[in-house]
């Protein structure tokens, strides 16, 4: 039998006229156009609905003229169509985002054969778009934004994926996404500060305090507009009840002094909550995020959950699933569901985080692959298949733990270094960086005794813009607070020490991970080695600049505290030269990511540039002398000049930058500690 030959003359016949469908035939004909130039013999690909098949599944049966794709529902003919894609047109669920043409040919002959849809471990597979900033800055244009929003809602469906939140706190563009997803067939669930998918209160009545006690009536009225707008749609209704921020309600609100009053206020709203939904949509699906104050109350035994509502657990931000650090507070609660949790039970994860302490924001998780796919089967174990909740961030700088992600919602079962060299051959052209992708976590510096404790993007930027602040202020009498969680509570100085002792190993291995990055790089092919700068490389500068940088403005600090400023100057320009480093590096992304690091503003590497500079200026202003010419009159200008002075100077001062550089030649650069 002869192989069906799908071309540019194969007719898609797909009757069911429905928004889902339509959308996945516009995706394969769109990759039909971009990847094949002739036209073949005339055959069809034929989309049959039987629902005697489970929703969301499909068998696909191949003959010499037909690929008939058989489908329980509209959204088993979504995943069906796609898998045509993939399997006919070598279209892989992350290219867009790594940047992969689609590879031209006159046809693409499939073998007579039969697939089927894979039997999910996860029921609600979600992603949630979640501190989206990088999107901001990236593209201005709004039909740019949009197509950059559909492609994603697209990957989702190719990762097998079932569900999303798009985005945060989205009231504006929001409600266009929502039903953009929805279109596509996705189902909806919301953020654990947005719940029923609700419009904000302290937005809709800025001058009013955020008070349910006060305001029922008003909050009712939020959540019943809310239940209307989902009649009857692909929704999970989240439940539950926090403040205004993401934060517990009773920062907004007196009254609620115990765990136990705090506790009763959550379930009587909660409660009423699921009776507003149910009289728009009576078998609503329903959740409940036992994040942060929430699993507290609920381990507890304070917080009442009604066994229909889907109770989804977090993690740490760092792959473990147990209670985040807020602040200088990290107990480390297990927040791991017992094998025999009753009920539906689910997860909230991140593979991207942000917590202004160490959590990764446009870095991968720094943890290893296989540590987070051994945890995400431990859920599987305890029976949290029922929805799983990933927060994706800005999806560019996380993709290899998203196809983690898509393997284990998929199979259930994960082996690093089998799955790095699929992604390498599918993404790189060769398996030769799949090393530089398990290897990677290995690169990390620890700040702390557990094993996720490996420092993220934010760990060397939050902590330096910290001490930088303090040493302007001249607090540096007593340790910083905000620190304590890192660096102790004894001094200012012994803080310094210690971050500086954390980060210092990083500097040599990130620069080794670098150096094996630009080697990868080496006579690939220029789209190949783009991938690679871009997915592994820009990492490990970011890491490797960071890590030099805190070290260096550590140094810096110390020269500050033993009154040595031009030492402090040199170090602190050190520190800065390192931060422009990375941002160049951030800056050289071309093609069609130009300009997706432009809105760093949850890391900041630009900002931190800036601090250094003023840090930089102040220091001068503090040792160079009245005229800020000192120190180019003592090591720059000749013994000579120096002896015969006729007038003050005659040149312009040199800048700090043109200082610095020509310092560096002339000044030995002392370490302090």
């Amino acid at each position: 039998m002869m192989d069906f030959v799908l071309s540019l003359a194969t007719r898609i016949d797909a009757p069911m006229v429905c928004s889902p469908i339509e959308n996945a035939v516009r995706i394969l004909k769109r990759d039909m156009a971009e990847t094949l130039t002739e036209t073949g013999p005339e055959n069809m690909i034929r989309v049959a609905l039987n629902a005697d098949l489970p929703p969301e599944h499909y068998t696909a049966q191949v003959s010499e003229q037909e690929i008939l794709l058989t489908c329980g529902d509209d959204l088993g003919a979504v995943y069906a169509l796609l898998s045509v894609s993939e399997r006919g047109l070598g279209i892989h669920p992350l290219d867009w985002w790594m940047g992969v043409k689609p590879k031209k040919r006159p046809s693409a002959p499939i073998p007579c054969q039969t697939w089927q849809s894979p039997a999910y471990k996860v029921r609600y597979r979600c992603w949630f778009a979640n501190d989206e900033v990088l999107f901001t800055g990236w593209h201005m244009e709004e039909a740019a934004r949009a197509q950059v929003w559909r492609r994603l809602f697209e990957t989702i469906l190719r990762c097998g994926g079932n569900m999303v939140i798009p985005g945060t706190d989205r009231e504006y563009d929001g409600r266009m996404l929502s039903d953009l997803a929805l279109d596509m067939g996705l189902w909806l669930t919301h953020h654990h500060t947005e719940l029923l998918g609700a419009r904000m209160f302290a937005r809709v009545y800025p001058d009013l305090q955020p008070s349910y006690t006060l305001y029922p009536e008003l909050f009712e009225g939020l959540w019943r507009e809310a239940a209307e707008r989902f009649r009857g749609r692909r929704v999970v209704y989240a439940v539950g009840f926090r403040g205004q921020g993401d934060r517990a309600f009773w920062h907004d609100e007196g009254g609620f002094d115990t765990d136990a009053a705090r506790g009763r206020m959550i379930s009587q709203v909660m409660g009423r909550q699921m009776e507003i939904v149910r009289e728009y949509s009576p078998d609503a699906v329903l959740a409940t995020n036992l994040y942060g104050e929430m699993m507290a109350l609920y381990r507890q035994g304070h917080l009442q959950i009604p066994p229909e509502v889907i109770k989804i657990w977090g993690d740490n931000g760092f792959g473990r699933m147990v209670s985040r650090r807020q602040g200088n507070q990290n107990p480390r609660t297990d927040a791991m569901p017992a094998a025999d949790e009753p009920g539906e039970n689910g997860i909230y994860y991140h593979v991207s985080f942000y917590d202004l302490q160490a959590a990764n924001h446009i870095t991968p998780l720094q943890n290893p692959p296989q540590m987070i796919a051994d945890e995400l089967k431990t859920v599987l174990e305890h029976r949290g298949g029922t929805l799983w909740n990933i927060n994706v961030g800005s999806v560019k700088p996380h993709l290899f733990m998203l196809d983690l992600v898509r393997r284990m919602w998929t199979e259930g079962v994960y082996d690093a270094r089998q799955a790095a060299r699929e992604f390498s051959e599918t993404y790189f052209g060769s398996a030769d960086a799949a090393s530089l992708l398990t290897d990677y976590a290995e690169s990390a510096v620890h700040y702390g005794p557990n094993a996720d404790d490996r420092a993220g993007d934010q760990y060397y930027h939050f902590p330096l813009r910290a001490l930088a602040r303090t040493l302007l202020r001249g607090e540096t009498e007593q340790a910083l607070p905000s620190l304590y969680w890192a660096a102790g509570e004894s001094s200012f100085r012994d803080q310094v020490l210690r971050l500086a002792q954390v980060v210092k190993p990083g500097i040599a291995s990130w620069g080794a991970y670098e150096a094996r990055c630009r080697q990868a790089m080496a006579g690939k092919a220029e789209d190949m080695a783009v991938r690679i700068r871009e997915t592994l490389l820009l990492p490990a500068v970011i890491h490797q600049a960071g890590c030099e940088g805190l070290y260096s403005f550590c140094q810096a600090c110390i020269h500050a505290l033993h009154d040595d400023p031009l030492q402090a100057y040199l170090w602190t320009d050190r520190a800065l030269q390192a931060s422009r480093r990375a941002l160049d590096e951030m800056r050289q992304v071309r093609g069609r990511f130009t300009h997706v690091y432009d809105n760093d503003c949850f890391v900041g590497v630009g900002l931190t540039a800036q601090v250094l500079e003023g840090v930089r200026a102040w220091l001068r202003i503090r040792g160079d002398g009245p005229l800020l010419y000192d120190w180019e009159k003592r090591y720059l200008i000749p013994p000579e000049e120096n002896r015969v002075m006729l007038q003050t100077h005659r040149t312009i001062q040199l800048s700090d930058d043109e200082l610095c550089q020509r310092l560096r030649g002339e000044v030995e650069l002392k370490k302090a500690f």
